[in-house]
Formats: structure tokens, C-alpha cells, sequence
């Protein structure tokens, strides 16, 4: 699949110095250990759809990644919550503009997948029925103590959101009927928002980094974080693949994600 388009125009590096491009300063190991599991979740996308994928398959996997996008969503007060529900945006976030901005991003993936599963099921999507399922649930629980760690925890953790945007980019390059080309134009807008929100992070990472033990600690988080985004992906996409060959990518045992950061 072609992957060298617009929509990663601001992540790919220009020509650029030796020393800008070393393969072993810490950020550029840092990129490369997630662009292991990155490249994981691709596969698993992959082989749901060329052999595993059902119609409830379907529907289970949007109405999960449905509830990934209302994450932020269900932290917020009830009367803020239904405010973003009712109108896609809030007015003023506890945490910030930048994090109000970021929600209603989310609240547009939402809706975008939402339609979708609507589309496939005749039923309106609604909040309160959309399935937490039990690796996500882990992988919330993993990541929450560096959420309310240290600024650079929290920018380790905001890296590793979004697996690269690996399933957004297959997702957008799928092909077949009318009900396949609607998923590819949703995970292309879906696919142009996550592709900052995660690997453009390495720069928040680099610049928090202080000395070789964050970097170790950083490393430590994308590894462990990223096994579990594996788990959740293919508990998401109804287990296309085996235990075995989650344990061979796990330990690098595949081609890495070919995603290019400039630094």
C-alpha cells in the first residue's frame, strides 16, 4: 500500500544532515522500538480483512473504537459531558484549550465511526451502550500512573496514543464496495488528526529528556505500552492473530512501521 501521500507531508524528514538523521540517538530508538508494534497493529488490521472479517466483526471493532474516541469524554463533569455530546465542543475544558481542542477532534472521529456503524446496523450508536472491552481497559490501566506522572511520563504515554497511526492509514487505504470506501474517506480525516497526536510527540519527549534514565524509562513505557496496544487491537478485530505470532512481533520479529519524523 502506497503510504508516501499528503497526509504524512508533515511528519516525513526532509534531506537532512548525518547527525540529524543518527540511528542511534535515543529519540531515533525510541521511534524505531514503537514502529515494532506499530507495524504489529497493521497486521492485524490486514488479516482481519482479508480473512477473518464478519458483519458483527465489524460492529464490534467500530463500536470499540468508538469508545477509544469518548475516553476523554466520559473524565469530564456530567453537565460539561453532555455539553460536548449535545454540540461536539466544550467551552471551557478543566484541563486546558489544548486539551478542549483535542476532545472535539475526538468527538469528530466519533461521529465519523459512529455513522459508519450506524450505517451497517440501522441503530442510532448511542453513548452509554459502547463496549469498553477488556484489553482496553488493561491498556487504560497500564498507561494511567504515567498519566499522572511527570510531564515527561505523560509525554511518553501521548507518543505511544494512537499506534502510529498504523490501523487509521490501512483503514484509509482499504478497497472494495461502497461500505469499504466510506471507511477508507472516514480514516483518512481520522488518519490526517492521529498522525500528530502521536509520533510528532517525540519532539515533547526529546525536548523533557534530561538524561539517560529517561530515556531508559521512556523506552521501558513504549515497549510495555505497545505489547498491550497489540492485545487490545487484536481483541478489538475479534483475535486474527494468534498468541504465537503476537509474541514474534512483540520481540521484532517483522518489518518495523515505515513512519519518518524529522528531529
Amino acid at each position: 500500500m502506497g503510504r508516501n501521500d499528503g497526509f504524512e507531508r508533515a511528519l516525513h524528514a526532509p534531506a537532512a544532515s548525518p547527525a540529524r538523521t543518527d540511528l542511534r540517538s535515543p529519540a531515533r530508538d525510541l521511534l524505531s522500538a514503537a514502529a515494532v508494534s506499530w507495524a504489529g497493529e497493521a497486521e492485524i488490521v490486514r488479516t482481519y480483512f482479508e480473512r477473518h472479517r464478519t458483519v458483527e466483526r465489524d460492529l464490534l471493532w467500530l463500536a470499540a473504537q468508538a469508545y477509544k474516541e469518548t475516553w476523554d469524554l466520559r473524565t469530564l463533569p456530567d453537565s460539561l459531558r453532555e455539553q460536548v455530546w449535545r454540540t461536539g465542543t466544550v467551552a471551557a475544558h478543566p484541563a486546558g484549550p489544548e486539551e478542549g481542542a483535542k476532545l472535539a477532534v475526538e468527538m469528530r472521529h466519533f461521529r465519523l465511526i459512529a455513522a459508519l456503524a450506524e450505517e451497517l446496523s440501522g441503530r442510532p450508536v448511542r453513548f452509554e451502550h459502547l463496549p469498553q472491552l477488556a484489553e482496553e481497559e488493561r491498556l487504560q490501566a497500564l498507561r494511567a500512573p504515567h498519566r499522572s506522572g511527570s510531564a515527561f511520563e505523560r509525554a511518553v504515554v501521548n507518543f505511544t496514543e494512537g499506534g502510529g497511526g498504523a490501523m487509521y492509514r490501512v483503514l484509509a487505504d482499504l478497497e472494495g464496495g461502497d461500505f469499504e470506501r466510506r471507511i477508507a474517506v472516514s480514516f483518512r480525516e481520522i488518519y490526517a488528526d492521529e498522525i500528530s497526536h502521536g509520533p510528532a510527540q517525540i519532539h515533547e519527549v526529546s525536548r523533557l529528556a534530561r538524561e539517560a534514565a529517561d530515556w531508559a524509562l521512556a523506552m521501558e513505557i513504549v515497549r510495555k505500552v505497545g505489547r498491550q496496544r497489540l492485545r487490545m487491537r487484536n481483541e478489538m478485530f475479534s483475535f486474527p492473530l494468534g498468541d504465537d505470532r503476537l509474541e514474534e512481533i512483540a520481540v521484532g520479529k517483522i518489518e518495523p512501521w515505515p513512519v519518518s519524523v524529522a528531529l
